[in-house]
């Protein structure tokens, strides 16, 4: 089957980027436009309402959560430069969840490689997905770092508890360890983070701070979240991630769902040998698009012609 090309953009993007100039999109439409094939840059509506949409074209889908045979749902995959592509949906909902990583074909002088080019992208520079201060302070080493996330609808769907539930079950099993709490910067009045303002009056080991996320990450115990990108992020300072809710990197994490698992975890994290060289470059080299690749349209093309739609003749996919 062959067929026009649809770009779902939110509005909001859709007032920025007009022309769907951003990212992974604006790689391919100079190239698909170039190659005869018809695109068209429509907003996103409900997925109630993608997954009514007709066979005879086919979809990308900005942060989707469609499973339907002729939509891939696309967004960043926690490092900007490189996107999901993925059947299931984006970060919690992707495929990626699902799968175990196979590190038996992955050169670890190339995992190696990778990793530390990264680490010089986002740990030298203290660029993270979200605007940060700059790297300048020293939190020292051993203490929690706790990422909010506030409510949104992928946290309800994916959350094993509340974040209040979380602080409250953190505070009361780990009394040996300061906890430094930041709140999502789009988020800084969530309810979560008023509560945690309230809390650090009552105990002195928990604050409240807004310092850029590698320098809270580096010399961490842990990170606590219910499924933030910053924990994914710390991963380049080899620091582990306690989870409480559902992830597409819980391969690489602890994840936990009461209070007994969250003991068990506090303990068991400090010996964790998640091996993150080989996890990330898996997770970001394989399964996901770098939108600087040369070859990117066409790698975009063979993963349509796999859910058997062409967007152009044959030779070309």
């Amino acid at each position: 089957m062959s067929g026009k090309l649809f770009i779902h953009l939110p509005a909001s993007m859709l007032e920025r980027h007009s022309e769907g100039e951003f990212g992974l999109y604006k790689r391919l439409l100079s190239y698909f436009k170039s190659r005869g094939i018809q695109v068209e840059i429509v907003e996103r509506p409900s997925t109630t309402e993608l997954s009514q949409l007709s066979k005879g074209a086919f979809h990308l889908v900005h942060h989707g959560r469609i499973k339907h045979p002729n939509v891939l749902n696309c967004g960043i995959a926690y490092f900007p430069d490189y996107w999901y592509v993925d059947p299931q949906g984006v970060l919690c909902d992707s495929s990626l969840g699902l799968k175990n990583p196979d590190y038996s074909t992955i050169e670890t002088d190339k995992a190696q490689a990778f990793f530390y080019k990264l680490r010089k992208e986002y740990l030298e520079t203290g660029v993270s997905k979200y605007a940060q201060p700059i790297r300048c302070e020293s939190f020292g080493k051993g203490h929690i770092v706790v990422f909010l996330q506030g409510m949104s609808d992928p946290v309800a769907r994916n959350m094993h508890m509340t974040e209040f539930e979380m602080l409250n079950l953190l505070v009361k099993q780990c009394s040996d360890r300061p906890i430094l709490v930041k709140p999502h910067p789009k988020k800084e009045n969530a309810a979560s983070v008023m509560y945690a303002h309230a809390m650090a009056k009552k105990e002195p080991r928990l604050r409240v701070v807004t310092a850029n996320v590698h320098d809270l990450l580096k010399d961490a115990y842990c990170s606590v979240s219910i499924c933030s990108g910053a924990s994914f992020e710390g991963f380049l300072h080899r620091t582990p991630a306690i989870l409480f809710g559902r992830s597409d990197f819980g391969a690489c994490s602890l994840t936990v769902q009461t209070e007994e698992e969250l003991i068990h975890a506090l303990k068991k994290v400090e010996n964790c040998k998640f091996q993150y060289e080989l996890f990330l470059f898996w997770f970001l080299k394989r399964r996901t698009f770098y939108v600087h690749d040369d070859n990117l349209p066409l790698r975009i093309l063979r993963r349509i012609s796999r859910t058997g739609f062409r967007l152009e003749p044959q030779e070309f996919c």
